[in-house]
């Protein structure tokens, strides 16, 4: 990532999509565009770590098979988690599939994410970040407030 790009993006409130389907990418830029979010779209997955290491995203959305036959050999979902444990609460992780029934929290769990979401289910990304982000910031809000008292945030 240039050093252009990473002034450009400001104060914006930044999105890393791990999605290579074209079909997808306008639905989930909606999404994103409605919550407020800027979507920046990662080709590869060297891109989305290079990204990962410069900047400071808020959400990132991933592909199951994004680069990968499937999550357990998703590069992306890998480096996420090698994240210090402090920076990756941080990061709001939504993970898309296809055999996934959205807001399966063993699932999530065991994929190391904050959300799974079925393709399907793509035109209520909106409600389902929303809704995600709440639980998201309930259950780590005591976590977080102590990362500050620590002085490690």
């Amino acid at each position: 990532m240039a050093e252009t790009e990473q002034t450009a993006f400001g104060d914006q409130r930044l999105v890393l999509v791990c999605e290579n389907a074209p079909e997808r990418q306008p639905i989930i830029r909606a999404a994103l565009e409605q919550l407020g979010y800027t979507m920046l779209p990662a080709g590869t997955a060297e891109e989305a770590g290079e990204r990962l290491r410069r900047h400071p995203f808020e959400i990132v959305i991933v592909d199951e098979r994004f680069e990968s036959s499937g999550v357990l050999d998703n590069a992306v979902l890998k480096m996420l988690n090698t994240m210090p444990i402090s920076v990756r609460r941080h990061v709001f992780v939504v993970l898309l599939g296809r055999e996934f029934k959205t807001f399966d929290n063993m699932m999530a769990f065991t994929r190391s994410v904050n959300v799974v979401v079925n393709l399907n289910d793509l035109p209520h990304l909106p409600a389902i970040i929303r809704k995600g982000l709440e639980d998201n910031n309930d259950f780590y809000r005591v976590f977080r407030e102590m990362l500050v008292e620590v002085g490690r945030r």
